[in-house]
């Protein structure tokens, strides 16, 4: 079991609600982005992961169990394809799908793409998902991608809210996590209920949670997993663990509620 950590220990950061309730979704071109081999992308064999092909393969075979309408997996980008060049700017290739999901290290301003220059994201402002593009939904299977940048690595001296607002010029939601998360052992089950629940009625937070929580937290038995969504327009605030049954919650963690986010042109 790989932790998909860079450095710190976090809390969780979760969105009161969301504005996308279930349903199918009426277009769903999607992208995966999963890095598993960081020795190709300039770091050192210690920050390999074990499960995050198999995450993205989850993903994509689930949407494709769904048969849902107008689907094209346009892009499945591996280790060394995910440059930070395809995540920067509005125009980036990330914004050509309506769903974009990573897999991978992560850090407080987002994606840990790797160590050398060509993966290096040095302008964190400029990931910015949409406004002119389609992306609607972004999901992070990565560590603490909600967290203050200075308890964390990728340091932009941005406050959360700071750097991910920009981002709802277009999408809906992005779910991560506020704290450490693991390689699924499972990622095709994981991803598989995921989309069994929102497609079924729950709202894509509760589907995230739900599954994040079953397959990650209770199954594996791993504490620190803290799944959050991001939405605008709706209160940030701390997810309880004494919500998932019979997992006892992380010691410290309390409740707190922050501000507004965003006003997407959707």
């Amino acid at each position: 079991m790989n932790i998909k950590k860079i450095v710190g220990d976090c809390l969780a950061l979760t969105a009161a609600g969301v504005v996308t309730v279930g349903a199918t979704p009426p277009f769903m071109w999607y992208a995966t982005h999963s890095i598993q081999y960081y020795v190709g992308n300039g770091c050192n064999a210690g920050l390999n992961l074990g499960g995050s092909h198999n995450e993205a393969s989850g993903f994509s075979n689930a949407v494709q169990a769904w048969g849902l309408p107008n689907t094209w997996y346009r892009y499945n980008r591996r280790d060394t394809e995910c440059i930070a060049a395809r995540w920067s700017g509005t125009a980036a290739e990330v914004n050509q799908v309506d769903f974009l999901f990573y897999s991978g290290h992560g850090c407080g301003t987002g994606p840990y793409l790797g160590c050398s220059s060509a993966y290096s994201i040095t302008n964190w402002a400029d990931i910015r998902f949409g406004g002119n593009g389609y992306l609607k939904w972004v999901q992070g299977s990565a560590c603490c991608w909600f967290v203050a940048p200075e308890s964390d690595d990728c340091q932009s001296g941005m406050h959360p809210f700071d750097r991910w607002n920009n981002c709802f010029a277009g999408v809906h939601t992005i779910q991560g996590h506020r704290a450490n998360t693991f390689d699924y052992t499972d990622g095709q089950s994981m991803s598989a209920e995921f989309w069994s629940r929102w497609v079924n009625g729950n709202t894509i937070y509760m589907a995230w949670r739900e599954a994040q929580i079953h397959w990650v937290y209770e199954e594996e038995g791993n504490p620190g997993l803290q799944p959050a969504t991001a939405a605008h327009d709706q209160l940030w605030g701390y997810e309880l663990f004494e919500d998932a049954e019979d997992v006892q919650a992380p010691s410290g963690i309390g409740y707190l509620g922050w501000t507004t986010v965003g006003t997407p042109t959707y």
